[in-house]
């Protein structure tokens, strides 16, 4: 008999209630270095422009290049702060949790994301590190679930990383080799188990 109970609302899990682990404290800087050489490479693009325009025959183009100035030096001022001091305001809001059966991770600041991912559903695993993570000890855990897109885990210190990847690894290994629900033994008879004879059906009296 098919049985489908409801479950109350106030039963389930919260997300809030859980142990989030906080990334690793150098990522903000290495967030904040990467936005460095951002802003520089903009601002030496904008100056070989504006020597260019300023350089160039026309008259007019020198004087549209000067009354632009201006608002590119506020704009790239309002750009260059912005995004050196994003980094210490989103990376705390970003975290992950380890369970037995999955890994979640969130982020966002404005527009909160948490996501779920059961081991399950994992077919491997990746630990990569760009130059600016090595140069912090840091690496990335990507996990990629059967059917979709990779998540990644930024901002992890390499051991970390190292041991996360081992143990999501291994539970992938121990999901395959468990059992499902329906090729697991039946559940034994209770009549058997109560000294009771098996019911092998009608006798027939052979006299």
């Amino acid at each position: 008999m098919f049985i489908n109970p409801e479950v109350p609302l106030e039963s389930l899990p919260s997300a809030d209630n859980l142990d989030w682990h906080a990334l690793h404290p150098s990522f903000v800087r290495r967030l904040q270095l990467g936005a460095l050489i951002r802003v520089l490479v903009i601002g030496a693009i904008g100056t070989v422009a504006y020597l260019l325009m300023q350089g160039g025959d026309s008259e007019a183009m020198g004087r549209f290049a000067d009354w632009l100035l201006s608002y590119a030096l506020i704009a790239f001022g309002v750009f260059a702060a912005s995004i050196l001091i994003w980094p210490v305001i989103a990376v705390p809001r970003r975290g992950y949790v380890v369970r037995e059966k999955d890994i979640l991770y969130k982020t966002g600041v404005l527009w909160r994301s948490v996501k779920a991912v059961p081991f399950n559903r994992v077919q491997h695993t990746k630990i990569d590190s760009g130059l600016l993570d090595r140069r912090f000890g840091l690496a990335n855990l990507s996990v990629f679930p059967a059917g979709a897109g990779g998540h990644k885990i930024r901002g992890l210190g390499t051991d970390t990383a190292e041991r996360l990847r081992v143990y999501v690894s291994e539970r992938i290994e121990a999901e395959a080799i468990e059992p499902a629900d329906d090729e697991r033994s039946p559940p034994p008879d209770p009549r058997t188990e109560a000294g009771a004879a098996p019911d092998n059906g009608p006798v027939t009296d052979a006299g």
